[in-house]
């Protein structure tokens, strides 16, 4: 396989990252925005451990695409969703939602970036 195969196949197993990122995106979204409607019935614990996950799976896969603005904000948005659910969400003041709210943020603006523009992901090849 010579340096341009390489290049492509990576290339195409980028594209199917995006479109599997795009709803790993959107399940933080949708979390988030459960965090926040007001809804008595919202379970904050359960919303910041999806909210987790995603992060954790973004973090890593972005980096190996190439996206590492990405993969460091995914990865703040998750040790701090894990430090805010070993304190206990329930007990969050208004420093700590500011916090999330700025980290769950830059996700989805360094994310959006990335889908408008593929090409700002470094390729090994």
């Amino acid at each position: 396989m010579t340096d341009s195969d390489l290049r492509q196949a990576f290339l195409s197993l980028r594209e199917e990252f995006l479109e599997i990122c795009r709803g790993r995106v959107g399940v933080i979204e949708r979390n988030w925005s459960e965090i926040n409607s007001g809804s008595e019935d919202k379970n904050i614990s359960e919303a910041l451990e999806f909210i987790k996950r995603e992060a954790h799976t973004i973090a890593g896969s972005s980096g190996t695409y190439g996206y590492a603005d990405v993969s460091k904000s995914a990865r703040e948005l998750e040790v701090l969703c894990a430090q805010l659910m070993d304190e206990g969400v329930n007990d969050m003041d208004a420093a700590r939602q500011e916090e999330l709210a700025a980290a769950v943020t830059l996700v989805f603006e360094e994310s959006t970036r990335m889908f408008a523009d593929p090409e700002i992901g470094t390729v090994p090849f």
